[in-house]
């Protein structure tokens, strides 16, 4: 079982958007510095590559941070710390609420399906010539990010893990960069639970699922 944390972040009459979950990274890596999952730099100029356990989104308007394992301990302990956030230079108070879940992730005989809530950033510097001459398969580099879910989760997959999806392509901007997207529904031999993000910039809320 994988352990999850979902904190909301309630705010009376005010609604937020996707765009505001990088906003909201920002926010949480200079405010908890001293944590070094929140930013991952260990200086200005040196970057630590751990995976994102942490994953910032929006859902129906609400801000939420998701803490995946060992992460969901760390966030359980600063959830009282929480009393405001700064969004485009304005404090909102708010008021956190944690919410712990158990969740069995695996991979089974029975297919399940899904869809992307938050477009999917699936291609990389490696796989985008790939994609470029028509030659990349989107199902398997989806069935790689899903493998690379498990790890981050420490569970073993003992099984092929297959996708077969639908997708279309989705022009989005992030750090004022126009990448390529997708949006789409997949069907996959795994368990998985709702609101997880797969993919690149998944700690800020890209290629976020949930089961159909």
């Amino acid at each position: 079982m994988v352990k999850l944390l979902k904190i909301f972040l309630h705010l009376k009459n005010k609604r937020f958007q996707d765009k505001d979950e990088e906003k909201l990274r920002g926010y949480f890596g200079n405010t908890f510095k001293k944590y070094i999952e929140f930013h991952h730099h260990i200086s200005k100029d040196t970057y630590y590559f751990i995976p994102s356990r942490i994953q910032y989104k929006v859902i129906s308007g609400c801000l939420v941070i998701l803490g995946i394992g060992k992460e969901a301990d760390l966030l359980l302990s600063i959830v009282e710390d929480i009393m405001r956030v700064n969004i485009d230079g304005i404090d909102y108070k708010v008021q956190p609420e944690a919410v712990l879940t158990f969740h069995r992730i695996e991979v089974t005989k029975e297919f399940y399906s899904y869809s992307f809530k938050t477009p999917w950033f699936a291609l990389n510097q490696s796989n985008y010539r790939k994609y470029r001459d028509g030659t990349l398969d989107l199902n398997k580099q989806l069935s790689n990010n899903i493998l690379e879910f498990f790890k981050i989760c420490g569970v073993l997959a003992d099984k092929k893990i297959e996708v077969e999806g639908t997708f279309k392509k989705r022009k989005i901007r992030v750090k004022n960069t126009n990448i390529i997207g997708f949006i789409g529904n997949f069907q996959a031999n795994v368990v998985l639970p709702d609101y997880i993000s797969l993919g690149k910039r998944k700690s800020i809320g890209l290629g976020r699922i949930i089961r159909n």
